[in-house]
């Protein structure tokens, strides 16, 4: 960081016509000034301006500006800006030049030069400026009233005609909890509805209390950022996720219900000595046969079963892959040491398995349910 020497120009700015001071940037205290400065500062000489805590009556948003201005002129920047202060009670706009300077101490500060742009700016031009130099997007200066003092285009295009803010609200107790809470001193957020000219919108409101710039009495400025897009977007994404989550819980309960269907159209009974029956009851599909499959050989193994029967009267409909799905449970049973019974083949299905070459020599073929039931006692 390149600094100038403030030693070598300081008998030129004494001589200044202009206001000049220097502020040290550690201690945020006013270090040296000219004579022009003092009066400008309204100091009764230099050591009471010295001991003045010049950022106490400076509001947050003030302070925040005033320390980027530091991190710009530390990085080696030297910048003009327009500044309002207040001379006897009236505002005069100033255009402070600042930059960096070495000081004696060791240390470095931010030397001030003001130039007076007008004694006298109109009020709405000067509540403009604060606005412009504090604040982004739909911005408005606010009375204690919720009178609007000042404000951008913004707030016509988005908002529409209109004198108090607290008409902006849909709820107007909560604007006037809003406004005292900001005059008390407290920086305010939330997120509302406002009445917009495109109708009801969601607004991210950020309120602060700053001084009036013609009045010097505190007023609030307030940001009005829309968020509608956004909430929106959160709330379909939501009940999109409810409609989601509804029908996951519906498609499980389906899923429930069709397995106890399987299960119910396919009972496995104990019949005694070791011996199961299966009434397989509608369609012989694909989903009937895995689930069958998968019951059927769990219960051969923990019941410790040696003969099962099929019965197969209750079977409605039955198609070319039929006598497959009954190969590969016959299958699946021999393989456990079980001995398979088959009963109620109807001509359909007797079809099937004929023309599908289906072995039957090892499998005991019975009439009905009952004629197995006799065999195995």
């Amino acid at each position: 960081m390149q600094l100038i020497d403030f030693a070598s120009c300081e008998a030129g700015l004494q001589q200044s016509p202009l206001p000049s001071w220097v502020l040290d940037v550690q201690t945020l205290l006013i270090c040296w000034a000219n004579a022009p400065a003092l009066e400008l500062w309204q100091a009764s000489g230099p050591e009471e301006l010295y001991a003045r805590d010049v950022t106490s009556e400076a509001t947050e948003s003030e302070i925040e500006r005033a320390a980027l201005l530091m991190q710009q002129i530390a990085a080696g920047k030297r910048i003009s800006q327009e500044w309002t202060f207040f001379q006897m009670g009236e505002p005069i706009l100033l255009l402070l030049d600042l930059c960096g300077v070495a000081l004696p101490s060791g240390g470095y500060g931010l030397l001030n030069q003001a130039m007076p742009i007008h004694d006298a700016a109109p009020p709405l031009v000067q509540r403009k400026l604060a606005m412009a130099q504090q604040s982004a997007f739909i911005r408005v200066l606010v009375g204690r009233e919720g009178a609007l003092l000042s404000k951008n285009a913004e707030v016509d295009k988005a908002i529409g005609e209109t004198d108090s803010w607290l008409d902006w609200f849909e709820d107007r107790a909560e604007a006037e909890a809003l406004l005292a809470a900001t005059l008390a001193g407290k920086t305010t957020r939330v997120l509302t509805r406002v009445r917009a000219q495109a109708g009801q919108r969601w607004h991210s409101i950020v309120a602060q209390r700053i001084q009036d710039p013609v009045t010097k009495e505190h007023c609030v400025l307030v940001e009005h950022a829309d968020e509608t897009s956004r909430i929106e977007a959160e709330q379909l994404a939501e009940a999109r996720s409810q409609r989601i989550d509804s029908l996951s819980a519906t498609l499980e309960l389906v899923e429930r219900q069709r397995q106890e269907i399987l299960t119910l159209s396919a009972p496995i009974l104990d019949v005694g000595d070791r011996t199961l029956a299966v009434p397989i009851i509608g369609t012989f599909d694909d989903d009937q046969a895995n689930s069958l499959t998968s019951r059927l050989l769990e219960a051969v193994v923990s019941r410790r079963a040696r003969r099962v029967i099929l019965d197969v009267t209750g079977v409605a409909m039955v198609d070319g892959r039929s006598p497959e799905r009954v190969r590969q449970l016959l299958g699946a049973l021999r393989l456990l040491g079980a001995k398979a019974m088959i009963s109620g083949i109807r001509p359909q299905l007797a079809k099937e398995l004929i023309h599908s070459g289906l072995d039957l020599g090892e499998i005991t073929i019975l009439r009905s349910l009952a004629d197995g039931l006799h065999q195995t006692r």
